[in-house]
């Protein structure tokens, strides 16, 4: 009997590196919480429930500001170390430039985990990962855009939050 194997490189690198780079990062977004935002759009269909909705054809927009933040509130405190971000599928000057991620235990004192200065995405959902020394778990992560690319709004499509383990 004959078995066919089928080439899944992604799932065949994972399976051989189990114990490694694979297995080694867990999804915080993905266990749920309490999801705000400073400002709520207009259009119920771009708010901050799309940036965690895990679809890149969706996003969070405000259209009247360029310096916001959005919270993401855990059951309980735990680590992140790493986090991404997704490009909105239009206008390009909509995109964060500038901007920090917070963590708080009690949702009123913040403290700094990263930072970022003149960023930008060459492509439309476009993901990017940052990666960031921590080891305090946080119950509050609060992403604070600072500045865009020059548009009156701000929008992204995706905001994820990881632990990886060292």
């Amino acid at each position: 009997m004959k078995k066919k194997l089928f080439y899944a490189p992604g799932i065949i690198l994972c399976s051989l590196l189990a114990n490694s780079l694979c297995a080694q990062v867990t999804d915080i977004t993905s266990k749920g919480g309490i999801k705000k935002a400073q400002f709520v759009p207009e259009k119920t269909e771009e708010d901050v429930d799309k940036l965690f909705d895990n679809n890149k054809n969706t996003k969070y927009c405000y259209a009247f500001s360029s310096n916001l933040w959005m919270q993401y509130q855990l059951p309980e405190p735990v680590i992140v170390n790493q986090y991404a971000l997704s490009s909105a599928n239009d206008v390009p000057g909509r995109d964060p430039r500038n901007w920090k991620l917070l963590g708080s235990l009690d949702g009123k004192k913040w403290v700094k985990l990263d930072s970022q200065a003149k960023e930008s995405f060459e492509e439309r959902m476009q993901t990017k990962v940052y990666s960031f020394e921590n080891t305090t778990p946080y119950a509050y992560y609060r992403l604070h855009i600072t500045s865009n690319n020059g548009d009156q709004a701000t929008q992204l499509s995706e905001w994820r939050l990881f632990y990886k383990k060292k």
